[in-house]
């Protein structure tokens, strides 16, 4: 039995439908995209807040690593012995930091960006607890708004062995 023509092929309703369906699917996934890269760039933001918390430890336990044998066995003693070095474990400082972001933000034409963080560190000499804060705009283009994340890791007493893996506690409160 042979086919009439005129109901081979696609009508022009049908082919209509597909772009339609096609044109809908694509503004949708665009209309997306601000979302997402806002997303992302909070993400970044919140890791390059975490680098800095982290740096700020590992070079309080570097520096930890260095001071006389007196000193580390009597965490209250370590502010005074350490005075004159580079680095001292104070009750609390603060200081501000700047992540280099290899990306353009904001509209801008340079390859990297650098973000402002405020950091907070204070240093509990009984426990011989370092806690460190960092203030971070999760929005660079907006630096009005501030999130923050909170590390907090013991120092190696005398009694841990080098190389000795102490806890080391993250808390954001944007996820509690």
């Amino acid at each position: 039995m042979a086919e009439r023509a005129d109901e081979a092929g696609y009508s022009l309703l049908e082919v209509a439908v597909c772009v339609a369906l096609l044109i809908v699917g694509s503004v949708l996934a665009l209309a997306l995209l601000p979302s997402v890269a806002r997303a992302s760039q909070a993400e970044m933001m919140r890791g390059a807040a975490t680098e800095v918390a982290r740096n700020a430890i590992e070079r309080a336990r570097a520096a930890a690593a260095y001071y006389p044998p007196a000193a580390v066995a009597d965490p209250a003693a370590r502010a005074a012995t350490t005075s004159d070095h580079a680095w001292v474990l104070a009750s609390s400082a603060a200081y501000t930091a700047a992540a280099r972001v290899k990306r353009s933000l904001c509209g801008t034409a340079a390859a990297t960006s650098e973000v402002s963080m405020r950091v907070t560190m204070t240093y509990d000499a009984p426990s011989d607890t370092l806690t460190v804060g960092v203030s971070y705009p999760p929005n660079p283009c907006n630096t009005a708004a501030q999130a923050a994340i909170s590390l907090s890791a013991q120092l190696a007493p005398a009694g841990y062995a080098p190389q000795t893996r102490l806890p080391a506690a993250i808390a954001d409160p944007a996820l509690q």
